[in-house]
């Protein structure tokens, strides 16, 4: 009775003959656009509940709601994506997803500061420069500023839930697509680092690791390194590059765009100074295939579990190559 039940809803608001399908009503079925001159009468995307569809009556929201119908999506943005911008901003209800580009660029900046200051606090404290307390204390710092700007890019434009940039429960499906889009991005992160090397075969690469750099390191470094790089960086970046960075970009310069300047974003990000010429080469290579891998799973499934299965398993694999070396 569920389709008969939104066929008679749509009737009542005068945006549907009677007999109309809910089907054809979710497709945005209506007699014409609305006499107030917004969008007009359809189901939409419920901009307080990502898991339903909401009747938009022409004027205003109405309380009707229905289950989102199936999502399929290409994994990669078409053309028509260029121009996407949902109901709600026409409604004058914009959210996070198109309002936190600023909130977003300067959360970025922040977090690099705060990444830097933890690590120099680490020294000053007796760490040495090079060590896994003050590999630890940078990201501490930099995952500080990213989460605070989600937050407040949430409760300034959206409905203060970290839901509004794809946060969800972990679904079955996340964790095959997670993986695949995981080895997808290591095989062509090496087949490009590998072409790197040769053509630039004068250039100097080396590890900007610093456990590689001490040596073979104790049990408990490695356990925290690998708590660091496969659970902390694949919650915090993703909610970040791929949730407020990529979002936001999506409504001001459509989805491709912002697939790709996330991604080069995302490469900047893991700059590390002391790098030599050929190392910044591969590093921003490599990581910049997984930041584009990553934002095509954000924008296949619209959610970030998927996303942080493969940053997860990613890491997963420099880990286990790591121990591989040292031990």
């Amino acid at each position: 009775d569920r389709a008969q039940v939104d066929d008679l809803i749509a009737y009542l608001n005068g945006s549907a003959a009677p007999g109309m399908t809910a089907a054809s009503a979710r497709r945005g079925a209506f007699l014409g656009p609305s006499a107030h001159g917004g969008p007009p009468p359809a189901w939409h995307p419920n901009p307080e509940d990502p898991a339903t569809w909401r009747w938009w009556d022409g004027a205003r929201w109405t309380s009707f709601t229905v289950p989102s119908p199936p999502v399929s999506r290409s994994w990669f943005p078409g053309r028509t994506s260029a121009s996407e911008r949902s109901v709600s901003e026409s409604a004058g209800t914009t959210g996070t997803i198109t309002r936190g580009s600023l909130i977003a660029l300067l959360g970025f900046v922040i977090a690099e500061l705060l990444s830097i200051g933890a690590v120099f606090a680490a020294i000053a404290l007796g760490a040495e420069e090079r060590s896994v307390v003050t590999l630890i204390a940078g990201g501490f710092g930099l995952w500080v500023g990213l989460l605070g700007a989600c937050l407040v890019a949430v409760r300034r434009h959206g409905t203060g839930s970290l839901r509004d940039l794809g946060l969800r429960g972990l679904r079955r499906s996340d964790i095959g697509t997670g993986v695949v889009a995981s080895i997808v991005a290591r095989i062509a992160g090496v087949a490009a680092a590998v072409a790197i090397v040769v053509l630039l075969p004068n250039e100097t690469y080396g590890s900007s690791n610093a456990i590689v750099d001490r040596g073979r390191p104790s049990a408990l470094a490695v356990i925290v390194v690998a708590l660091f790089v496969c659970v902390g960086a694949p919650f915090f970046e993703e909610l970040f590059f791929r949730g407020l960075v990529q979002g936001a970009l999506t409504g001001r310069v459509g989805a491709r765009i912002a697939v790709v300047l996330q991604a080069a974003l995302f490469a900047a990000a893991h700059y590390q100074v002391g790098m030599s010429l050929g190392t910044v080469f591969v590093t921003f290579t490599v990581i910049g295939i997984a930041g584009l891998t990553l934002g095509m799973v954000r924008w296949h499934t619209e959610r970030l579990g998927a996303g942080m299965v493969a940053h997860a398993a990613f890491n997963l694999v420099a880990v286990v190559i790591l121990l591989f070396v040292l031990f």
